[in-house]
């Protein structure tokens, strides 16, 4: 679940400019057609950030943590902390982290659902 406390407006416009940069440019080179194609590339852009969110999103659920534990152990000759230990550490990491890629990947999938509705 998206927790909107965490939502910081920095990162969220760098996502927005960044993924932007595509639909934008593919617009502006167009011939005829313009707010088809922009609706277009927005929605393929959206559903390449939604199926990142998914995969962030488990990454932030711990889905990951038990290899990535492993991995980090088996580089190591001598194990330093426990998986306990391990645990407590990568919580505390990811307890103010937001979903950035899923939450643009949603208001661009909106953004081509109203253009689509309303203008085209």
């Amino acid at each position: 679940m998206l927790k909107f406390k965490n939502l910081r407006l920095r990162p969220l416009m760098a996502h927005l400019i960044v993924t932007l940069l595509y639909p934008v440019f593919r617009t502006i080179i167009a011939e005829d057609h313009r707010l088809l194609l922009f609706t277009n590339a927005i929605t393929i852009t959206g559903l390449v950030m939604i199926a990142g969110g998914v995969i962030y999103a488990l990454f932030l659920h711990g889905d990951f943590d038990i290899s990535a534990y492993f991995m980090k152990r088996g580089m190591e000759k001598e194990p330093k902390q426990t998986f306990r230990a391990y645990l407590m550490d990568v919580y505390e990491k990811r307890e103010g982290a937001f979903n950035y890629p899923l939450f643009v990947g949603l208001v661009y999938i909106a953004a081509a659902l109203i253009l689509s509705y309303f203008f085209i």
